[in-house]
């Protein structure tokens, strides 16, 4: 991008995303005498850069410590040398905001600290129209008594002020909403209006404050202190609840409510807090403020009143359950991500975390059992751009040699850790045809898993003939090659490639329309059993009919389904998982993952020439009109590397692992004679035919001894 700056007016400036280093010397920025480490711009003519940030400041400032007259930005000072900073009172030769008037002078870094903004608020254009309210966090009163003009108590903290006028606004009260739902009226929204002598429908005293929150349609009044009380959340604010019971036991009457804990209905009579104004059932008083769970990955769920003011995303579903959250009340979340769960549901599968109040400080700390997150990969060479550090060179545990960082990428490249088409960045062999992308570079090597009762390992076998043996994913139910993580206890394997769809509790995917779950449900968990020689599978109720995946309409053999809560979708490991772009040889091509087709009338596959069901997934190649089942687009062995090569002691030739279609010519295995039509180890001679089943254990065992 090509600007035009004032403070360079003979050459154009051009952005540059990351400034590093000019001739070898450290890059100053000319307009606050700064080094530059990220995104700025320069002329290409001569030796002159700028902060992003620089070029892009304001040419007219009003701040409250020169109130009378605006200041504008000069791109050097009006005096002879340089200038004096009236508040620092540094001396600068660069940018500087400057009163002709006044011979006032403010460098740019005083003139942008933190706290000089406008207000522009409803509250503001009620209570003073007519000029601009200039914020102060430095909270200086000098002694003097000065009120707020919304609230009518005494100033103090952050405030919003009229140099003009002498008039005043606590910050939060000039930045009070325009509307708000309040559970002491959630028949309708209440709107911020101006105080006529109202009385409070809640406290029955007259508001003195200049606003009040009002129902238009019952005209139903709240004082600003009873719609907005000061215990917005008694965890946050190191306070207890100070609850009461709204109604004597004794008169045997009863009132129905909503539990602000819990979010469900009550109809005895509840408990209120003095200070927030909440009311709750009695079980919910003593709700735990922090919960574990098994059926969440992250260590600890933590219980709020407020949601919409905690949580800047909020899933609108359960993490347990599914159904969904109403956020107008008490949910418990994750810090950590965007989970959500029910209160009732949270404490069905939870057990409460470790809390500790520590005396004589502000804050209350919560202590829990964090899973130690042990990397695999030790970092041999890196480097630093300002805070940015990007690690260049690793040793990961699964291969011989060092990979190095790589942006360049091959269509044609797979992940050696979950076989999927690779992404940038990633990492790379220089010795030899291997690679990871960053997701699975970044993979901790133990692992705690939400349907598993024992820790997982990430492993790789990477000794000589290691590509020889079987290996499963007791998840998906595939064959694949790559890190997968195991358990020592029952012997469960998970391929990454699943482990990391599986990994969260919802994900989006591209062939619906709604958010995917996987049920969180104790029947769901995969139990250590046998003393350690195998796993105990997901239950299945009797009678239960295991549903269709809508990918592929095939039965899923290990019930793990990713289930849509707003309609009837449900979507198998094996669909969750397919790659979004793969090759073939028919197609030059890439061909892209396609859900539907709408002007499909006479579906086929193009390479096994039989029919398509056009409600099913398939691959297509857009430019050639070639369409492709999952199954004959990838191959019967997508998450298997082919052309890797070893040697063994039994046969003078390197072996590569192939994959003997029908249309190679069919050879017969040199073990048991009969013909290879599958994976198989093929001597890489072009003069010697041996070949030997992979499939055949026995095959491999007379091969190595």
């Amino acid at each position: 991008m090509e600007v035009e700056h004032f403070s360079h007016p003979d050459h154009p400036l051009i952005l540059i995303n990351q400034v590093l280093e000019y001739s070898c010397e450290l890059v100053i920025c000319s307009g606050c005498e700064g080094p530059i480490w990220g995104p700025g711009y320069s002329c290409t003519s001569c030796y002159f850069f700028l902060h992003k940030k620089c070029a892009e400041l304001p040419l007219e400032i009003k701040r409250r410590i020169h109130p009378r007259h605006p200041l504008h930005l000069l791109a050097k000072s009006p005096y002879k040398g340089g200038y004096g900073c009236d508040r620092c009172h540094k001396t600068f030769k660069s940018f500087v905001y400057h009163c002709s008037f006044c011979k006032f002078d403010l460098d740019i870094k005083c003139a942008f600290q933190p706290g000089f903004f406008y207000a522009d608020s409803q509250a503001h254009q009620f209570s003073h129209k007519d000029h601009p309210l200039i914020l102060n966090e430095e909270q200086e009163y000098h002694g003097e008594i000065v009120m707020c003009s919304v609230c009518k108590g005494p100033m103090s903290g952050p405030s919003y002020c009229c140099t003009s006028c002498n008039f005043f606004l606590h910050k939060k009260c000039a930045e009070l909403p325009p509307e708000i739902k309040q559970h002491l009226h959630p028949e309708h929204p209440l709107r911020l209006l101006p105080n006529h002598d109202m009385t409070c429908d809640f406290c029955n005293e007259t508001c003195c404050e200049s606003f009040v929150y009002f129902c238009i349609v019952c005209e139903y009044n709240l004082h600003i202190k009873c719609a907005c009380p000061p215990c917005i959340d008694a965890a946050d604010q190191n306070q207890r609840h100070q609850f009461r019971r709204l109604m004597n036991p004794l008169s045997l009457k009863s009132i129905s409510f909503t539990c602000n804990a819990c979010g469900t209905d009550g109809d005895d009579s509840p408990f209120w807090c003095i200070m927030c104004q909440l009311v709750v059932h009695k079980k919910c008083i003593s709700l735990p403020r922090t919960l574990k769970t098994a059926l969440h990955h992250h260590p600890r769920i933590i219980h709020t009143y407020h949601p919409q003011q905690r949580i800047e995303s909020i899933n609108k579903y359960c993490g347990i359950c599914c159904r969904e959250v109403d956020t107008e009340y008490g949910v418990y979340y994750c810090p950590d991500c965007d989970f959500v769960a029910h209160v009732d549901c949270s404490r069905e599968y939870g057990d409460s975390a470790t809390e500790i109040i520590v005396e004589n400080e502000e804050e209350q700390s919560v202590t829990v059992d964090d899973q130690v997150m042990e990397p695999s990969f030790r970092v041999v060479r890196e480097i630093k751009h300002g805070e940015e550090r990007i690690i260049e060179e690793i040793e990961h545990f699964s291969h011989q040699h060092n990979l190095i960082l790589n942006d360049k990428v091959d269509d044609d490249l797979k992940c050696d850790g979950c076989m999927l088409p690779i992404s940038t960045p990633f990492y790379s062999c220089a010795s030899c045809n291997f690679f990871l992308d960053k997701t699975c570079i970044e993979l901790p090597r133990r692992k705690r898993w939400q349907y598993h009762e024992s820790q997982l390992i990430l492993s790789w076998n990477r000794g000589s003939h290691s590509w020889q043996y079987h290996e499963f994913c007791h998840v998906c139910k595939q064959d694949f090659r790559g890190l997968r993580y195991t358990c020592d206890v029952c012997g469960l394997w998970i391929d990454v490639r699943c482990f990391k769809s599986i990994l969260e509790d919802s994900f989006k995917h591209g062939g619906h329309e709604h958010p995917l779950y996987l049920p969180a449900d104790r029947k769901n968990i995969l139990r250590c059993s046998n003393g350690g020689r195998g796993f105990a599978p997901w239950e299945t109720d009797d009678g239960e009919i295991i549903p269709h995946c809508s990918g592929c309409c095939v039965s899923e053999e290990s019930r793990v389904f990713f289930k849509c809560v707003v309609c009837d979708f449900k979507l198998g490991m094996k669909c969750a998982t397919l790659p979004y772009k793969a090759r073939h040889e028919y197609d030059d091509h890439p061909l892209f993952l396609t859900y539907i087709n709408e002007n499909d009338y006479q579906p086929s596959c193009i390479i096994c020439e039989k029919d398509r069901d056009p409600k099913l997934w398939f691959y297509r190649c857009e430019e050639c009109d070639f369409d492709a089942h999952p199954e004959c687009a990838l191959g019967k062995y997508p998450y298997v590397k082919l052309g890797v090569v070893s040697t063994y002691p039994k046969h003078p030739h390197p072996l590569a692992l192939v994959d003997k279609t029908e249309d190679y010519r069919p050879q017969a295995c040199d073990t048991c004679g009969e013909p290879c039509d599958d994976l198989a180890l093929e001597c890489t001679d072009p003069n010697c035919d041996f070949i030997v089943h992979r499939k055949r254990l026995q095959c491999f065992m007379s091969l190595i001894w």
